[in-house]
């Protein structure tokens, strides 16, 4: 709700179409031009190693922080750096932003 309330338009695998594979969801992502937010490490393996160059993707590595604060954080980043994170693989802890830009 709270990057709803904030304009972004959130397409959400959970509620949407649970179960499907982490390559179902970036193609999803892909056709969508969207931008895939997760807290699932081993996806965030899949889409680096499949050099998915067509969309952004953000890992949450948030755990010390209540739900309120870690939206809060993700909002304030998307803010700060939107241009930056665009087909990048980034890493968000609640001490820095990683951002990796896929090579060809």
């Amino acid at each position: 709700a709270g990057l709803r309330n904030k304009g972004f338009l959130i397409y959400s695998i959970t509620t949407e179409t649970p179960g499907i594979s982490d390559t179902q969801v970036i193609e999803i992502a892909v056709a969508k031009q969207g931008y895939i937010i997760t807290e699932d490490k081993d996806f965030g393996d899949e889409l680096v190693y499949r050099k998915t160059h067509r969309i952004g993707s953000m890992l949450l590595r948030i755990v010390d922080m209540p739900i309120e604060s870690r939206i809060k954080l993700v909002i304030v980043t998307f803010g700060d750096h939107a241009v930056d994170l665009k087909n990048c693989f980034s890493v968000l802890t609640s001490k820095k932003l990683r951002i990796r830009k896929y090579t060809l």
